[in-house]
């Protein structure tokens, strides 16, 4: 098993990045990789708790002391993250979807350049997210396609052994409902069956799906507080521009439950 790697910076969200990330480590059962870029260790991450390395420096104990330096710009942080996400004993990135809780961006610049950039998974957290909640509760929406059914089978396939607590959430939209049928009651359990047998072909704990009719986008926040969900699994194609990947970008803007953004490759 590889290493996960987080990134904090000088703000209040890094707390529950520090905390997701060393749950992530938990269910993974990997060890945790922190990592600040900059020429020096902000006050705030001194009392982290966990050694942070300073990008082109050595590792960078709590209480260490460390020398001012020069400010790093933002095409420089993303370029840094991303090499060092690329690493090969990397498996994921946990990084702030935001830096503060006003910020209605789906996600801010460094987030964005990371996520769209990297071939890894990404687990970003909102500012808001609770530093104490568990991970192993997960909601996948799948389309039912075979492409989409990739995204909670990359985490999976990271966390064998974990005992997760899967809610497949499947959205029709209005304008897609099927036709008429006069027996529901027969048809819709071996619909159920053959979707999860398709797209959900997975050894874990628990597994259940739900259907769902209305728009995608307000249904996947909707649901994963009806259900107690504390992780989303999103994949994605890495394109985040305006009128476009509708979405993960309500997700990312409504949600304040981490989301694992998992690269899509353009056919499966």
């Amino acid at each position: 098993m590889g290493v996960i790697l987080t990134a904090l910076d000088d703000s209040p969200a890094a707390e529950p990045v520090l905390r997701t990330g060393e749950r992530i480590g938990k269910l993974l059962d990997a060890p945790l990789r922190v990592l600040h870029i900059g020429n020096c260790l902000p006050a705030r991450l001194h009392s982290a708790g966990v050694p942070v390395r300073l990008v082109g420096g050595d590792a960078v104990n709590a209480g260490d002391a460390v020398n001012a330096g020069d400010a790093v710009n933002a095409g420089d942080v993303v370029n840094a993250l991303v090499a060092a996400g690329d690493q090969p004993d990397v498996v994921v990135l946990v990084l702030g979807a935001r830096a503060r809780t006003d910020d209605r961006r789906p996600l801010g610049p460094t987030a964005l350049g990371v996520a769209t950039s990297t071939g890894k998974p990404v687990v970003v957290v909102p500012p808001a997210a609770d530093p104490h909640a568990g991970l192993d509760r997960v909601l996948a929406p799948l389309e039912g396609t075979a492409r989409t059914s990739m995204a909670p089978q990359a985490l999976i396939d990271l966390a064998p052994d974990a005992a997760l607590d899967v809610v497949v959430l499947h959205v029709i939209e209005p304008n897609r409902l099927p036709a008429f049928t006069d027996q529901p009651q027969h048809e819709h359990p071996a619909w159920a069956r053959e979707f999860l047998t398709r797209y959900c072909p997975w050894e874990i704990g628990t597994v259940q799906l739900l259907t769902r009719v209305g728009r995608t986008e307000e249904l996947i926040p909707l649901v994963a507080r009806e259900t107690g969900r504390d992780l989303i699994v999103l994949g994605w194609s890495q394109r985040l521009p305006p009128g476009r990947a509708r979405v993960v970008r309500a997700v990312l803007q409504r949600t304040r439950l981490p989301v694992v953004l998992v690269p899509l490759p353009a056919t499966a």
